[in-house]
């Protein structure tokens, strides 16, 4: 692809924020902070009557080199016809730049590799490049404190053509400056980019001169669209404008989503905290009952109440004739019980208390058949062997509910 080296004095709009206000010093000078330069696509009128537009890419404005290029550069009244050099600087030169031109490091990494190593300090924002600047020429000084307060800079740049429908940022392109490497900045009438630009940014009369010296007139730009940034008003090509404005609603879009899935994320935490602790407090009441009722059925007192119970349950089943099997709960055992000796007992329904109080009511009932046969045979109750036997019985019974109460596998003997 063909490349030809060109000049080019060119200038822009700027945020004020940038910039520092021009005072006057005590010699009579003018001295303050300028933005002169930036970012963007602008069009220039051939010698032969068609327009170029150009592409000044972010990577090429802040490259280092570029950079360095235009520190202590001469200022001029107007842009001269040709190159400020030493020979001609007494005739053109009104002032001059300061050594510090701002320079811009890109947080979001768009631009990776060796073009970030050769960026300078933070300073800018991303866009546009400010510099210090004194006017020392008293004719210069007056000018600009009756209004010519618009910047220009002069440069050389190469040329590279584009391939045909290249379009950066939404705005249509011929070629991209290349090597930006800077000769002079003039104070000029108009800036290409509005107000913002007093004393700041680049010449809707600029003019380009190619090595030959053939000039090539400034054209009148299209309307620019404003945009306004953090309480800063700023002009640019409508495409760019509208390309960053979609971009700026796409940031704002992510960002509220982003907002949202952190508090999404921050309730489903609490949610899972508040699940994890109750479940912690259901394990420790668990584990609370659970020794309370092992300690609770250790009690001797309880075991022999429960004995006593178990066996005047099974007693009062062997005099009711009801066959204990396997499998049989005690109130399974008691509403056999209350059948045997009220065949016309309706249990189906009733509650455990109703069949307790009926269960009592048979036990009294067995009571006194047991008290008539006793009578019948000559009293005196059970006899010594029986006793025995029952009170091993109950001894045996005891030492199975303490073991089972314990844990242990084996029945106690």
């Amino acid at each position: 692809m063909a490349v030809k080296k060109v000049q080019r004095w060119d200038s822009l709009d700027a945020g004020k924020w940038m910039t520092t206000p021009f005072t006057k010093t005590d010699e009579g000078f003018l001295t303050g902070r300028a933005i002169v330069t930036s970012v963007g696509v602008f069009t220039y009128l051939n010698a032969d009557g068609s327009t170029s537009r150009e592409l000044r890419l972010p990577e090429e404005v802040f490259a280092r080199d570029s950079l360095e290029s235009m520190k202590l550069k001469p200022l001029a009244n107007d842009h001269p016809k040709e190159r400020i050099t030493a020979e001609n600087a007494k005739v053109y030169q009104v002032g001059s730049l300061g050594n510090n031109p701002s320079d811009w490091i890109n947080s979001y990494g768009a631009f990776e590799g060796d073009r970030n190593r050769e960026r300078g300090m933070s300073g800018s924002d991303g866009f546009y490049v400010s510099i210090d600047l004194t006017i020392t020429d008293a004719a210069a000084v007056a000018d600009v404190l009756a209004g010519k307060t618009a910047l220009s800079m002069g440069y050389e740049c190469e040329f590279e053509p584009a391939e045909p429908g290249a379009v950066w940022c939404g705005i249509a392109y011929d070629g991209i400056q290349r090597n930006i490497r800077y000769n002079h900045c003039a104070i000029v009438d108009r800036a290409r980019a509005g107000d913002a630009a007093r004393i700041r940014m680049d010449g809707a009369d600029a003019v380009q001169i190619y090595q030959s010296g053939e000039a090539r007139k400034p054209i009148q730009e299209e309307k620019m669209k404003k945009i306004n940034l953090d309480g800063v008003e700023y002009e640019g090509d409508e495409g760019l404008i509208l390309k960053f404005t979609e971009q700026r609603n796409r940031a704002d879009t992510a960002e509220t989503a982003l907002g949202k899935a952190k508090e999404d994320h921050a309730k489903a935490v609490s949610t899972l905290e508040a699940e994890r602790d109750t479940l912690k407090d259901r394990a420790d009441k668990a584990e609370k009952d659970l020794k309370e009722a092992r300690d609770a059925a250790a009690d001797p007192k309880r075991i022999d109440e429960a004995v006593k119970a178990k066996l005047v349950l099974m007693d009062a089943a062997d005099r009711a004739g009801v066959e204990v099997k396997d499998g049989m709960s005690d109130l399974d055992v008691k509403k056999a019980v209350i059948t045997a000796v009220f065949p016309t007992a309706k249990l189906d329904g009733k509650d455990e208390v109703y069949v307790t109080a009926r269960f009592d009511a048979a036990l009294e009932d067995l009571e006194a058949r047991a008290d008539k046969d006793s009578r019948q045979v000559g009293g005196g109750g059970l006899p010594p062997a029986d006793r025995k036997d029952s009170a091993s019985a109950y001894q045996r019974m005891v030492e199975r509910m303490k073991a089972q109460s314990r844990g242990d596998k084996k029945e106690g003997k």
